[in-house]
């Protein structure tokens, strides 16, 4: 159980291994935080609703309904996260600017003609 956990734990945050790792930095860390938000409001409304009404039904209803909608909103962000390919054209990529390409910290020259970016 314990290594099924920490399986479970690296699928969801490790970017190298999940399905955010196709998205740029930024959007992957905006997508962790709204998840993490989300999160903290479903279990915070979760154990209010317990605190306020003690544990009867309409509070179980309430917890299980959060739950299953956050596990379906989690799903898709990465579901759609699958979708989204950067390099999937092999020519425009978030490394190039217009008539250089910075390939480990150097400098590379490229075509004149090249126009460079996807807005030239």
């Amino acid at each position: 159980m314990k290594d099924f956990l920490y399986q479970a734990g690296l699928l969801l945050f490790d970017d190298k291994k999940n399905d955010l790792r196709a998205l740029p930095k930024t959007v992957r860390l905006q997508i962790l935080v709204v998840l993490s938000l989300m999160w903290s409001v479903i279990f915070t409304v979760t154990f209010w609703s317990y605190n306020k009404w003690g544990l009867v039904l309409s509070t179980s209803i309430i917890g299980h309904v959060l739950v299953i909608l956050g596990v379906y909103f989690t799903m898709k962000s990465f579901q759609n996260a699958r979708k989204f390919n950067l390099r999937n054209d092999g020519y425009h990529n978030t490394t190039r600017s217009r008539q250089n390409l910075w390939v480990d910290g150097k400098r590379v020259e490229l075509d004149k003609k090249d126009p460079g970016g996807e807005h030239e």
